[in-house]
């Protein structure tokens, strides 16, 4: 009867350890969700919120004096349908930006821009190998000129590579106008948003997120370059991850006549429960 019992004490320990095993492996570091964070086709949903500030540069009179600065909502949803996650990315922009006043100088014109909407299919591959396409689409809903005023469409894609060290890849996007303005040229512009983030250990990261642009609208190709780098960190904030993200900018280059020149940006970043 003590050997039984003592039988069953043991199943009951080994049992209670194997479970709390479980219960730690299904608890997520501050790595994995850094990195899971980072996976543009990852899994997770999260509510981003971003702010940007820019000095400006070039040859137009005063320019130097200049700046601009956003502020981003970009909620990131994931939705499983098939062996890949469908997920899609609407942004709600507010914005200032510099314009001239009619008289040789500047002023500042302030308000809300363009509404922009990202839809991508992909998933990652057993090798780490990430990958996906769909569609961008731009609405003309900016106030004070802060936009386009054009409906715009065009296609997405991204490939990468995530591995427990880190992700790294590009996200393309290209945009062509569908409505313009009498005489007004329709939007034709590209972007090719680079990423890569090496993990340092307890939820840190370095790395950055540029986003290089061009402009086929002008008779010359217009090309604005950004250096990026910068730190991220992942907390764990009871049973909600949190990330937080700051880096500096350096345009290696811009249009002639007016353009950034340099700025920082950052991003909060909860992760939320979505119902599906």
């Amino acid at each position: 009867m003590s050997v039984a019992r003592n039988g069953l004490l043991w199943v009951s320990v080994m049992l209670c350890a194997c479970a709390g095993m479980v219960r730690a492996q299904e608890t997520p570091s501050a790595d994995d969700v850094a990195r899971e964070l980072s996976n543009p086709v990852g899994s997770l949903a999260s509510m981003v919120f971003q702010g940007t500030w820019s000095r400006w540069g070039g040859s137009a009179p005063g320019i130097g004096d200049q700046s601009t600065s956003s502020f981003i909502f970009l909620p990131t949803l994931p939705f499983k349908v098939g062996p890949g996650n469908l997920i899609l990315r609407p942004s709600f922009p507010l914005a200032a930006a510099p314009r001239p006043d009619g008289a040789d100088g500047w002023t500042k014109a302030r308000g809300f821009g363009d509404i922009a909407l990202v839809a991508n299919w992909g998933r990652v591959e057993s090798s780490g190998i990430l990958w996906s396409f769909g569609a961008t689409s731009v609405f003309p809903t900016a106030t004070n000129e802060m936009g386009k005023g054009q409906v715009q469409l065009g296609p997405a894609a991204i490939l990468g590579l995530i591995k427990p060290w880190g992700v790294l890849g590009a996200f393309w996007q290209h945009w062509w106008g569908l409505t313009s303005d009498p005489g007004e040229d329709k939007v034709n512009v590209g972007t090719l948003q680079l990423f890569y983030w090496f993990g340092l250990g307890g939820g840190w990261q370095v790395g950055g997120s540029p986003v290089p642009t061009a402009n086929y609208m002008a008779a010359k190709t217009e090309f604005t370059v950004p250096l990026n780098l910068g730190v991220a960190k992942t907390f764990l904030l009871g049973s909600m991850p949190l990330k937080t993200t700051l880096q500096g900018q350096y345009f290696v280059t811009r249009p002639d006549m007016a353009g950034p020149s340099w700025g920082v940006f950052f991003q909060i970043t909860p992760v939320v429960k979505v119902p599906w």
